[in-house]
């Protein structure tokens, strides 16, 4: 009786098409040749079809035959669980991928990828830590680590993981609402221990950042070029490197163990990440960039805000140039025949004798031109140039003019001025005309304010490193709303001509930098204070 090949013990290469040039032993080992390829052979199966209990079948086929089906089984269930990692991993990374695609924000992006690096329900890896480069200051920076420290709190994270059975991207929502700040302050010296300079080429964290190769350390203390600290802060033996790469832009370094369970990494685990790791370059790149998109789109709104305001002051500043040249050639047009007026008018009431009828009229005239005479300066000194021109001047010397000026009225008004100079005070900083307006003006509104046979006081002092100057009068008091109304911005509109023109007086103050109080009462009257800083030179 003829025998098939597959009842041979030893067989030649022509016998049988499956044995390879390599697999030359199996000629002579039938129980090998059985289990790896006469059970696949068609010629083989259709003669066991036809084998019946007479043809002397030997008695190793049936325990052949068993173990065969025992081989194909366990392949059948390698194949299965193979087939289901592959469908959760698929499942996974379309969850995952849904967040990296849509996300914006940079670290909702890494807690994303670094919680499907740790899940059960993802790589099922026990720590995941990323490095992000830093290229203004060359170093590759540790960014943040995912992962419990130790067995007891892995035991907790499981437990709570399984009982509350959250979605991957649940998981990852959480840690990034409530964990995030935590893990970071709780892996901080390792992250700052792993922290490498991207000077340092021999380092195994740059060579595989340069070499954009992922890399699996299988003796983490072994390795040539990594620190024996960042060893022994990881803790672990293996380590799996991943390198982040968006087109030719360095993003990071993904780094992977099991420090808790000490299950040892494998190829699969290798390629699983790097496979991961191009979605997630490229989702921490468009959210870094998206980050620098919205600065700038800040500042451009922010720079286009102030052109708006620089053209709105323009087109105001050129109405209110109109409005003063207008305000200029009008006061021109009145003050001429005014001091013709009122010099008229003072000559006539200085040649009418006491007891003349005409003496209140006079005095009416004279009160009244010299009201228009400061309404008048008033307007010109709003509408001169912004800018004041300083000099170095003696606040003393402008202090006589200024009462000197105002002499005729003052004797006109039987108001007396007494000067209280201080000697040998420093020069001070200012624009002599712009000051000299601002002191007659409070000067004008004190005698305004006094009654016949009172007396105004001017004094001056130095006091540590400012020249001041007080101005005192036994007048009607100003309300603290009117003193407000002084010292707020200009309102040219203001019922009252003697709050406008101490407005005018704070705004010069202010261009110089000195202090201008107002104090009044019923009793004591009313006092100005101006404060003048000293210059250094002086």
């Amino acid at each position: 009786m003829e025998f098939s090949c597959w009842q041979k013990e030893t067989i030649t290469a022509d016998e049988c098409p499956f044995v390879a040039a390599g697999d030359h032993p199996l000629l002579f080992d039938r129980r090998q040749r059985f289990l790896r390829h006469c059970v696949n052979c068609s010629t083989c199966l259709q003669s066991l079809a036809h084998v019946t209990p007479g043809d002397g079948v030997d008695a190793a086929l049936p325990p052949l035959l068993i173990e065969a089906l025992c081989l194909h089984q366990e392949r059948v269930r390698a194949l299965e669980r193979h087939i289901a990692t592959r469908d959760r991993e698929l499942a996974f990374l379309h969850d995952v991928g849904q967040v990296l695609q849509t996300s914006v924000d940079r670290d909702e992006v890494i807690a994303m990828a670094l919680t499907a690096i740790t899940s059960g329900k993802g790589f099922g890896l026990n720590r995941a830590i990323l490095l992000l480069v830093d290229e203004a200051n060359e170093r590759l920076v540790g960014h943040l680590a995912v992962g419990p420290r130790e067995a007891e709190e892995a035991g907790r994270i499981w437990h709570e993981v399984e009982s509350l059975d959250y979605s991957l991207i649940e998981m990852g929502e959480r840690f990034f609402r409530e964990k995030m700040a935590s893990e970071r302050e709780k892996f901080g010296p390792l992250l700052e221990c792993l922290t490498t300079p991207l000077a340092q080429r021999d380092h195994p964290f740059v060579r595989v950042l340069d070499a954009r190769t992922p890399y699996q350390i299988d003796d983490l203390f072994a390795e040539p070029g990594l620190d024996r600290e960042q060893a022994e802060d990881l803790g672990v033996q293996q380590l799996i490197l991943v390198p982040l790469i968006s087109r030719d832009r360095r993003i990071g370094l993904l780094l992977a163990d099991n420090c808790i369970n000490r299950r040892p990494l494998t190829a699969g685990d290798l390629h699983s990440l790097e496979t991961f790791a191009l979605p997630v370059s490229f989702a921490i790149e468009r959210a870094a960039l998206y980050a620098r998109l919205q600065q700038e789109l800040g500042r451009v709104l922010e720079a286009h805000a102030r052109l708006q305001q620089q053209q709105d002051i323009i087109v105001r500043m050129e109405r209110l140039a109109l409005l003063g040249r207008l305000a200029a050639d009008l006061a021109h047009s009145i003050r001429n025949p005014l001091l013709i007026i009122g010099g008229y008018a003072r000559t006539l009431l200085r040649e009418a004798p006491p007891g003349d009828p005409r003496r209140d009229y006079l005095e009416s005239m004279v009160r009244e031109s010299r009201r228009l005479e400061e309404t008048l300066q008033d307007v010109f000194s709003h509408t001169e140039e912004l800018h004041p021109t300083f000099g170095l001047w003696d606040i003393n010397r402008l202090l006589a003019e200024v009462a000197g000026e105002m002499r005729d009225d003052l004797a006109l008004g039987r108001v007396e001025c007494r000067l209280d100079l201080a000697p040998l005070l420093p020069a001070v900083r200012v624009d002599f005309r712009k000051m000299h307006h601002c002191l007659r003006c409070i000067l004008n509104r004190a005698f305004e304010g006094s009654l016949a046979g009172e007396t105004i006081v001017i004094h001056s002092e130095r006091r540590q490193d400012e020249l001041l100057v007080h101005i005192r009068d036994g007048g009607p008091t100003l309300t603290p709303e009117e003193i407000a109304t002084i010292h707020a911005p200009i309102d040219p509109a203001a019922g009252d001509r003697h709050l406008f023109g101490l407005s005018l007086c704070a705004q010069t103050l202010r261009e110089h930098r000195a202090r201008f109080l107002i104090e009044s009462d019923s009793v004591r009257g009313t006092h100005y204070l101006i404060g003048l800083p000293i210059p250094e030179e002086a």
